[in-house]
């Protein structure tokens, strides 16, 4: 294993780091085999995590300032530019309130978003906003007039009005401090707050979704139940697919998902080619074999893990970028209907076996750092929210196997070893398919590493590698007892603890299928280590959205991760660096330091808008 503490780019041929580092450093390699993203509460999520300490561990956000999307060419170049998809597109919808095969990557080419948060310059970028207005408890959101769909209507908040309708029904996030909404005119929407509410979070929400709900596609839904928009995929109906982003949607195959120029689009002179495709590949090594032989068939992939040895191999013309944090990573899901997965002991006994800092050693200590403390806030923002109160928490062992702890806790609970394996009281083994992504490469060195070290303990557990569709369905229809899921909700917001917070209790990214009880009462050991607390604990979580200052919300924050590390709703395991990746022989790159777009995701989408990517004429 390599010293790691070297820097990434000692390690990686300096001619294959790109020159973007920039806020975010030498940063380590991150991801997880590129994959298709996963959807989280509707109201959107890019699949990723890590932080790099570049937005400021109380989630601030800085100011605001425009994409900059101005200025461009207008010389269409006939050119397409080909993605990496690891899905068959056939098994993948632009519809992004499905909840089991919403695509996040071909959603971030399709639509515009509400504002882009740069981790450049730790402001949000407004995009297809005008502008955003917080006044005590009343958000006023203005949408820019020039906003078109890709069949040449206009964007106004009747659209946005059926998109609230629809995350309303399906429970978003949004909906936990929104109380209602109003359209005001053709291109302002009001957001009415459930009370005084602090406007970081709020900013972080919205600069999590799109413009993606047309009502000529999405009025049918309003009134309608939830799962019926949940499950509908887009393409495969009669309704026409209209996008409001740089690229129209044309068609897909299991090969191929293809979009063209969007004359539509308010920016679109920025946009010098043609055409932009999603080629589908499986396993990881697709993707990085073509940039070694130089087979030309990517010219971009959004994310994908790359080891340096695999980096150095690659083309000169193949382009790192590592400009991003991720607020995102490897966690662990529980089954809590399950009888013994659902049981506390059993969870606990868990987290004390697993040793967090061998699964960074293991998966890339280049690319992934361990939660301190498993209380579901982000790693590199546990010491701010925490402060000295994190001394009382339980850590588990960060970097260490604790068998005698996780022993006294089985046989507390009843349980016996037989036969070499734990038994529950009711006589069952602790047995279980851990449910894992294919493809995923670093997930499934950290899998393998937490399967062999509990089966060592004594349990038996077997490695169960799915399609990442089947493997989220499997979690959406509650048909698994353990496995790996992100445990942090992706983006910036992921810096402001009400969201994973939130993530791992309500998860909407699975419509809840791990059947977590978040909503009754539950008593636990109080904080101060004399006697208990009674708490409910959605409830306190989405009081920390009440708190109009992040030094108000502080205290409830700390409740709410003490539960969670007491409880264990999710396990918080591990969190990452990004990885992206572009060419450079046939297209252009144009990003500066000091550009918000070098920081904002993800490169090979959000930069053709701009005119950063652009064919070579």
């Amino acid at each position: 294993m390599s010293d790691s503490t070297n820097e990434y780019s000692d390690v990686v041929d300096r001619r294959k780091f790109l020159t973007l580092a920039g806020a975010s450093g030498a940063a380590a390699l991150a991801g997880c085999g590129s994959g298709d993203g996963t959807p989280t509460d509707g109201s959107g999520s890019d699949g990723s995590d890590g932080s790099d300490g570049s937005d400021s561990s109380d989630g601030s956000d800085g100011s605001d300032g425009s994409d900059g999307s101005d200025g461009g060419s207008t010389n269409v170049v006939d050119q397409t530019h080909a993605s990496g998809l690891q899905a068959d597109p056939t098994n993948r919808t632009l519809n992004p309130h499905n909840t089991q095969i919403s695509s996040e990557p071909a959603r971030r080419l399709a639509f515009d978003r509400y504002a882009a948060y740069s981790f450049e310059t730790q402001e949000f970028q407004l995009a297809a906003l005008d502008e955003w207005e917080f006044d005590g408890e009343t958000v006023t959101l203005t949408f820019r007039e020039d906003l078109s769909w890709s069949d040449g209507s206009d964007v106004t908040t009747e659209d946005i009005d059926v998109q609230f309708q629809i995350l309303e029904k399906i429970g978003s996030a949004i909906w936990g401090y929104v109380e209602s909404t109003e359209v005001v005119d053709d291109y302002t929407y009001q957001l009415n707050l459930t009370g005084p509410t602090n406007p970081v979070m709020v900013k972080h929400q919205l600069g999590n979704m799109w413009i993606d709900t047309p009502a000529a596609a999405f009025e049918q839904f309003v009134d309608a139940e939830a799962t019926e928009v949940q499950t509908w995929n887009w393409e495969d109906s009669d309704t026409e697919v209209i996008t409001s982003g740089a690229w129209a949607y044309v068609d897909k195959n299991q090969q191929q998902w293809n979009f063209e120029r969007n004359t539509e689009f308010h920016s679109i002179d920025n946009v010098n080619f043609s055409t932009y495709r999603f080629d589908s590949y499986q396993e990881a090594s697709a993707p990085q074999q073509d940039f070694t032989t130089g087979g030309k068939r990517f010219d971009s992939v959004w994310s994908m893990f790359a080891a340096p040895e695999t980096v150095n191999a690659f083309q000169d013309y193949v382009m790192e970028v590592q400009t991003i944090p991720a607020k995102w990573g490897y966690g662990m899901i529980f089954n809590h209907d399950d009888p013994i997965f659902g049981d506390r002991a059993v969870r606990q006994a868990i987290a004390h076996v697993i040793n967090r800092e061998e699964l960074v050693a293991n998966a890339g200590p280049r690319t992934k750092f361990p939660a301190s403390v498993p209380c579901g806030i982000a790693p590199r923002d546990i010491e701010g929210w925490l402060g000295d109160a994190q001394s009382n928490f339980e850590d588990y062992g960060v970097g260490s196997t604790n068998t005698e702890e996780a022993t006294q806790l089985l046989e507390d609970a009843g349980y016996s070893m037989q036969n070499g394996t734990w038994t529950s009281p009711d006589g069952e083994p602790i047995s279980a398919n851990y449910l894992t992504p294919g493809g995923w490469t670093d997930f499934t060195t950290m899998t393998e590493t937490i399967v062999d070290r509990l089966n060592e303990f004594g349990f038996d557990l077997s490695v169960a590698s799915r399609p990442t569709s089947d493997w989220q369905g499997a979690f959406i229809e509650s048909n698994f007892k353990v496995g790996t899921f992100y445990w942090l909700p992706g983006q910036a917001r992921s810096s402001f603890p009400y969201f994973p917070l939130r993530h791992q209790l309500a998860l909407a990214a699975l419509n809840g299928g791990h059947n977590y009880d978040a909503e009754s009462e539950q008593t636990i050991p109080s904080m101060s280590g004399d006697g208990e607390m009674t708490i409910s604990p959605l409830a306190k979580v989405d009081e920390i959205a009440t708190k109009p200052t992040n030094e108000e919300a502080m205290p409830i924050v700390q409740e709410a991760a003490w539960h969670n590390n007491y409880d264990l709703p999710m396990l918080s395991l591990v969190s990452k660096f990004e990885q992206s990746w572009v060419t450079t022989d046939e297209w252009n790159v144009s990003v500066e330091e000091g550009d918000p777009a070098r920081g904002i995701k993800w490169p090979p989408f959000w930069w053709p808008r701009q005119g950063k990517l652009s064919a070579q004429e």
